[in-house]
């Protein structure tokens, strides 16, 4: 008897500075609320999320309201236009494709960058979040990429970029158009422009008050990490580092904790 099919999981990971909403985007997309209550993420969690995916087409459709939550560490926790790939193969459009998001949160202050960047391995699909009143929080991107392929082991993995809080409009600081220019410029290491497919569909605007918005940002993350998967065949296995993926350097110096306890 032939075995089913195991879906396809892409690892996805939101990172961005502290306060610009990715755990407001995550909890808008899988649980379907918005909250004005903030809480500081410590470390990083995720959760899963199943959209069907149809083979041939740009469109993606959620297939199960139900969630599976995991928490790995501790935590106070518990977009716009899509277009064709012009490089992918001609598919079977009555046919479709299970995706499982598997979305992990992270904590955006730099204190905990040490454990949150042990959540970086293996991600397919990296999402930028930035705050569209906050013109810092957009420069802070090109370091949280440089960090994030440090620590990866990935060779080509994809990548949104996700403005949000739009509904602050008049306190708006940097319009869309901006962005490219400001995460790309006077870049020492590896430009994110090497990373994105498109820049018309992978750079979106949002407020996590708005579900359909955030649902966007999603079909994307899935379109791309699906893409990038086919391309690469054997499920994006190509595309991951193994080698030295959990290597420890022991002639690292240790750094003291400052903690009294």
């Amino acid at each position: 008897m032939e075995e089913p099919h195991r879906p396809n999981t892409l690892k996805v990971v939101l990172l961005g500075d502290l306060g610009v909403g990715k755990t407001c985007m995550r909890l808008q997309y899988v649980h379907h609320v918005f909250t004005n209550a903030y809480k500081a993420t410590i470390g990083g969690d995720y959760l899963t999320y199943t959209v069907n995916v149809p083979n041939g087409s740009t469109k993606i459709r959620d297939i199960n309201p139900n969630t599976t939550s995991t928490t790995t560490s501790l935590s106070e926790t518990a977009s716009n236009l899509v277009v064709p790939f012009n490089d992918q193969p001609e598919l079977d459009m009555d046919s479709t494709t299970k995706v499982i998001l598997q979305i992990w949160d992270t904590a955006g202050q730099e204190r905990f960058n040490s454990i949150s960047q042990a959540f970086y391995r293996g991600t397919d699909v990296v999402v930028l979040v930035y705050d569209v009143t906050n013109y810092e929080s957009v420069i802070s991107l090109r370091d949280w990429f440089s960090r994030f392929l440090e620590y990866c082991h990935v060779t080509r993995p994809g990548v949104i970029i996700v403005g949000n809080k739009i509904d602050r409009n008049r306190d708006r600081c940097v319009d869309a158009e901006e962005i490219r220019e400001l995460v790309t410029r006077n870049l020492e290491t590896a430009s994110i422009d090497d990373y994105i497919l498109n820049w018309t569909t992978d750079l979106l605007e949002v407020s996590c008050k708005q579900r359909e918005l955030v649902e966007k940002v999603f079909q994307r993350v899935a379109q791309v990490g699906l893409q990038l998967q086919l391309q690469d065949g054997n499920e994006g296995e190509a595309r991951r580092n193994i080698e030295g993926f959990d290597s420890i350097d022991l002639n690292e110096p240790l750094i003291a904790s400052r903690c009294a306890c």
